[in-house]
């Protein structure tokens, strides 16, 4: 299992899930949770349960935009904290960005990221784990949350609204067009939303200053309790990071780099993932175990490369870390998926 799986996160949107479903003990089969506990109980579940859930959903509803329609219903609404805070905000700016602050707290197995340039605002999402079969459902869901809130707060469709997607559309184009708002690109690098930086400006009609700041420091303050996840959370997408640098020198960071980035010391590093119950070597198998299956995907990427491109001294050790990570080796990996596709 790896790290993030073993983060908590709020049981609610696995209790939205049971609320709509025919028969909710199909939706839990394999989670270890039961109804009652769900429903009577606002108590955290770890993330592996979440996505035990969503799978079970995915394959109870047969329908492929299933998660459109649910996303819809709940949209800005049942996110805790962030729900209050982001529709009292003073401006779309300040709600967008208190969503992207802390809603990783409820969703830790993705990581959002602001850019921000003259004209346009951007927000890219990128999973921390190895999301399988339900990544783009769990990719699109927070895009279409963050397209639905920016709409009904300005109550109109807003010129240059943009998102894409790095998958294919899971359901018919229209279903997405009647949702999203905006302009669609699917199989691109990035899952992304973008909008005119203008926008950010517009005043929230909804504006509440007492509760604006109170919901503001609730969410610090859920922050603050799940300290383990924020630097868990850092630590994986700032390894990614140096992953997805061009450099022919790439280097991922040692224990004591990745403090320095993180500016804290290597010995507050070390206590806080040990409170984790997790190492930092864990962590970057986690990293180096998901990013080498994508890079196998590109029949163009040789294995030597790959192995090089992660950091691995030689390919030996790269195929030796493979076949503990999934069994296999990378390049009987390969040929399973070429015959997938």
């Amino acid at each position: 299992m790896s790290a993030i799986e073993s983060l908590t996160m709020p049981n609610t949107y696995v209790r939205l899930m049971l609320q709509t479903a025919q028969d909710p003990q199909q939706i839990l089969v394999g989670s270890g949770l039961s109804a009652e506990q769900v429903r009577q109980d606002s108590a955290d579940i770890e993330v592996w349960q979440q996505l035990v859930c969503a799978r079970n959903s995915a394959a109870v509803s047969r329908s492929p935009h299933w998660h459109l329609n649910w996303a819809d219903r709940i949209a800005e609404h049942f996110h805790g904290p962030v729900t209050a805070a982001w529709l009292s905000a003073p401006t779309l700016g300040d709600g967008l960005d208190i969503f992207v602050r802390y809603i990783p707290d409820r969703a830790p197995y993705l990581s959002f990221r602001s850019v921000r340039a003259t004209e346009t605002w951007q927000v890219e999402l990128r999973s921390l784990m190895e999301l399988g079969d339900i990544a783009a459902m769990l990719i699109e869901l927070p895009l279409l949350t963050l397209a639905i809130y920016i709409h009904r707060l300005l109550g109109k469709r807003v010129d240059g609204l943009r998102l894409q997607f790095p998958h294919q559309p899971l359901a018919g184009l229209d279903h997405y067009r009647r949702l999203f708002h905006g302009e669609l690109t699917f199989e691109a690098p990035v899952a992304a939303l973008s909008l005119p930086a203008a926008y950010r400006n517009l005043a929230n009609p909804g504006y509440d200053r007492t509760m604006w700041n109170a919901a503001r420091r609730r969410c610090e303050a859920a922050a603050q309790g799940r300290a383990t996840h924020t630097i868990i959370n850092r630590v994986v997408e700032v390894l990614f990071n140096s992953l997805d640098e061009q450099s022919p020198e790439r280097v991922l960071p040692t224990l004591s780099g990745m403090a320095k980035q993180l500016h804290i010391s290597v010995s507050t590093l070390n206590r806080r993932l040990r409170a984790a119950n997790i190492t930092y070597q864990a962590l970057l198998d986690d990293v180096r175990s998901q990013r080498a299956k994508e890079l196998l995907s590109n029949p163009q990427r040789r294995v030597v490369d790959i192995a090089h491109e992660l950091g691995f001294r030689d390919t030996t050790s790269f195929v030796r870390s493979f076949k503990r990570w999934y069994g296999t080796t990378p390049g009987r990996y390969r040929r399973r998926i070429d015959g997938v596709h």
